[in-house]
């Protein structure tokens, strides 16, 4: 703890302020509204076409990859909302059995270690990448904290940042080609009903 520095001293009031916000909430509020994002990601990724189809039938939408997107958009909403509920009421049964003190203090260790864990995973990724790694051993070869948050990010995840870039790429490159393929499709409908209602006008004209 000798060589504690400013970035030891900005992570670790970070990492106590955002855990502050888990005493707030409590530990079941916040493990909910965690597992409403997460779960509603897993989730929703794999109901998405079923729910826009479903939602298809009410509200017509244009193509399939508009279907599919709010498809994904509603069942993550929906399942978030799910289980930010199940929090407030379980968070509510706790306080009343006289549990709310354990809930408080559980939410703040839980706070606190999902900040830590974010940063860890951070912290790991850019130390393995060479441009960001060279600085970072140069400005903080003397904190306490930067070698704790790399190898606690190692344990957590096993990074190729090579294999990560190709990924984030395809999956920019998906999202742009389906918003170029629905804004096409919009682009040739509108000129489509426009050239309808040109030649209606002319034809009332004659």
């Amino acid at each position: 703890m000798e060589n504690l520095n400013y970035f030891d001293i900005i992570v670790l009031a970070l990492i106590v302020l955002l855990g502050l916000k888990g005493l707030l909430r409590g530990f079941i509020k916040e493990a909910f509204a965690l597992i409403g994002i997460i779960g509603g990601v897993f989730v929703a990724s794999r109901i998405a076409q079923d729910t826009g189809n479903l939602i298809d039938g009410f509200i017509p939408m244009s193509n399939s990859n508009t279907v599919l997107l709010v498809g994904f958009i509603v069942s993550l909403i929906a399942i978030w909302l799910i289980a930010y509920f199940l929090g407030i009421i379980l968070s509510k049964m706790f306080s009343l059995s006289g549990l709310g003190i354990f809930d408080r203090f559980l939410g703040f260790a839980f706070g606190a270690g999902k900040v830590f864990l974010l940063f860890s995973i951070i912290a790991y990724a850019a130390s393995q990448i060479d441009t960001f790694k060279t600085k970072l051993d140069e400005k903080l070869n003397n904190s306490f904290m930067y070698p704790v948050l790399v190898d606690s990010g190692a344990t957590i995840i096993k990074l190729d940042t090579g294999k990560m870039g190709n990924t984030i790429s395809n999956g920019i490159d998906s999202v742009v080609d389906s918003t170029k393929e629905t804004m096409e499709d919009i682009s040739i409908d509108i000129v489509k009903e426009k050239i309808e209602k040109l030649t209606n006008g002319e034809s009332d004209g004659k």
